[in-house]
């Protein structure tokens, strides 16, 4: 059903708390919002295009777009915030308030740390159209000429993604289903169903399972928040491909693998 919005401004971005409560973004700094009844204009004076959005709440929500142009919308009025780029950006995404990430045209990538912006190294001068995650230690950026960067909590990497098209957005329900969508009618898929070769923990004990999801809880809710936990979060990934081989050769330490885990798991907290 097509609602009334109040505007004929192009609409580049939409995002929302509830059904009661949703924000679209576009062209000359248009600002609309949706109270579940009818589309308001916000009023943000500015002649800038906005291109995406995402808010930790209510009362914390951001906008991007071009120039390097942030607004931040703190549940009473939008203002500007200083991004350090006068690079255009297209995608906003975060895992709570205090980590968040906009992405752009050159392989621009900002980190919000809930109290200044900064740029990261994405590896790329392609320019990046959509970010998401399912964590702040699994985060996903898509954009032209089929590029797909992963960020682990410590660095990005790029995935191949098959295709030479312009990816335009990227979103999932878990870490484990993911889907990218791009011209000419695009959409890639990733799911975890089958037995990831590069994962150690996942070949010991299968996906799912109930050590793998009390891993990556561990990983997330603890290792993520300090700097030597990233360290060794990236140091498990750089590592387990070959774990995973060497084991391959050898069956009999599968079991010393899975000791070794074991005894890892005891001490993580449920």
């Amino acid at each position: 059903m097509r609602q009334e919005s109040g505007t004929e401004k192009w609409l580049k971005g939409v995002w929302g708390t509830s059904a009661t409560d949703v924000y679209a973004v576009g062209y000359d700094a248009t600002i609309i919002n949706y109270d579940g009844f009818t589309w308001s204009d916000m009023y943000y004076d500015s002649t800038v295009t906005l291109r995406g959005i995402w808010g930790s709440g209510h009362d914390d929500i951001y906008a991007v777009g071009d120039s390097g142009t942030i607004l931040n919308f703190d549940g009473v009025t939008w203002a500007e915030r200083e991004s350090g780029t006068t690079a255009g950006l297209y995608g906003v995404w975060g895992s709570s308030a205090t980590d968040i990430y906009a992405v752009g045209e050159t392989g621009t990538v900002l980190h919000y740390d809930g109290i200044t912006w900064s740029a990261m190294q994405s590896g790329t001068s392609a320019g990046l159209l959509g970010v998401w995650g399912s964590s702040a230690t699994d985060v996903y950026a898509v954009g032209e000429t089929g590029t797909m960067l992963h960020y682990d909590g410590v660095n990005w990497s790029a995935l191949a993604s098959g295709t030479d098209v312009d990816l335009y957005g990227v979103w999932g329900s878990s870490d484990t289903n993911i889907y990218a969508v791009g011209g000419q009618g695009t959409i890639l898929h990733y799911t975890d169903d089958a037995v990831d070769d590069t994962c150690l923990i996942k070949n010991l004990y299968g996906q799912p399972s109930e050590e793998v999801t009390l891993m990556r809880h561990f990983r997330d809710k603890r290792l993520a928040k300090t700097l030597g936990g990233r360290l060794a979060i990236n140091a498990y990934y750089s590592l387990s491909p070959l774990m995973v081989k060497v084991i391959g050769y050898n069956d009999g330490l599968e079991g010393i693998f899975r000791s070794l885990i074991d005894t890892v798991l005891g001490w993580c907290p449920e």
